[in-house]
């Protein structure tokens, strides 16, 4: 798949390509597996999942842009369009969570129709901040690489 303009799928191939896949997962699974040890229980599960899924997301579309082992034209692409680039990462950590939280709320009180509006607005406020900050991020760290 090439990075050109006009590809429809060039943000998940730029995001996917430049990801550093281990330190996002490692950085993933230490935030939650301290989130679920100061929530320690049942009830703190689906927050540490959350959690995890937040970070594995945010390492990994901030350490795409900043590493110098991925792909350089996934980089210089990510540089060129960072708010673009920054919405694999959003859509991925906003979705999960949205998932997850609708999980737990169904499982933690049965609450099917509440617990999908709440889940909802969890998944497009995480999706949102890590939108912002890769874009941000990506928009000023990747130039200058």
């Amino acid at each position: 798949m090439t990075l050109e303009r006009g590809n429809a799928f060039t943000p998940v191939a730029s995001a996917t390509m430049i990801w550093p896949w281990g330190a996002s997962i490692v950085g993933g699974s230490v935030a939650g597996a301290l989130s679920f040890l100061m929530n320690f229980g049942l009830a703190g599960i689906p927050g540490a999942v959350t959690t995890g899924i937040f970070f594995f997301a945010l390492i990994g579309g901030i350490g795409g842009v900043m590493s110098k082992k991925g792909d350089r034209r996934g980089r210089r692409w990510a540089a060129t369009y960072p708010f673009r680039y920054a919405s694999a990462p959003a859509i991925l950590g906003g979705g999960a969570t949205a998932v997850i939280s609708y999980i737990g709320s169904v499982i933690g009180s049965f609450a099917i129709f509440s617990g999908l509006f709440g889940a909802a607005f969890a998944g497009l406020g995480v999706g949102l901040m890590l939108w912002l900050i890769i874009g941000v991020v990506a928009a000023v760290v990747g130039n200058k690489n």
